[in-house]
């Protein structure tokens, strides 16, 4: 449970990294250097979604077996 947290806070830095060098894309990027950026956010994002609620899935689990 612990490691989905932690992959979940990794995916959200990264991909907050990743926004950034985004928003700042006066900086001499590609228009396909920008949208890979903007893709593999997104994928971060979304994966980091997954962790939490497997972490929240796995919690309530160990709940119910503490209770029993």
């Amino acid at each position: 449970m612990k490691d989905y947290q932690r992959y979940a806070m990794i995916l959200m830095t990264v991909s907050v990294f990743l926004y950034i060098g985004v928003a700042f894309q006066h900086a001499g990027k590609e228009p396909l250097q920008i949208y890979l950026m903007m893709g593999t956010t997104s994928l971060f994002l979304a994966l980091a979604i997954f962790f939490v609620f497997q972490t929240r899935k796995l919690k309530k689990l160990i709940n119910e077996q503490q209770e029993d």
